[in-house]
């Protein structure tokens, strides 16, 4: 599964290739794209976002930020799970990641891909 897709965030100019990687422990995302990174917590989608540069050292200079739910939901559905199974088979291996939401009061939802 890959864990990227392809969104515009509002009042940017383009639609960018997003990134998306779970940190501490699970409860957070950090999002790269060409140019910007960012952070948020997925339950709340609140977060920071640095769109001066795309690394991890920008981090330290994004400004506060309000992920919306289309965007963090997104996000949920690429996102790799940090205790992710690889399977071996046959000379192929298949790899599954996801995170396991848990569905809590004010959570965002993530509706079952068809």
């Amino acid at each position: 599964m890959k864990n990227t897709f392809t969104a515009k965030l509002p009042g940017q100019r383009k639609t960018r290739e997003w990134s998306v990687l779970p940190v501490e422990g699970g409860e957070r995302i950090v999002v790269q794209a060409d140019g910007v990174i960012g952070i948020f917590a997925w339950r709340t989608g609140e977060g920071k976002l640095c769109t001066r540069g795309g690394y991890f050292p920008h981090l330290a200079i994004a400004k506060p930020y309000a992920f919306p739910a289309d965007f963090v939901q997104a996000c949920l559905r690429v996102c790799p799970s940090l205790g992710g199974e690889t399977v071996i088979g046959g000379g192929v291996a298949i790899v599954e990641h996801s995170i396991r939401v848990a569905a809590e009061p004010g959570a965002c939802r993530v509706p079952p891909e068809q």
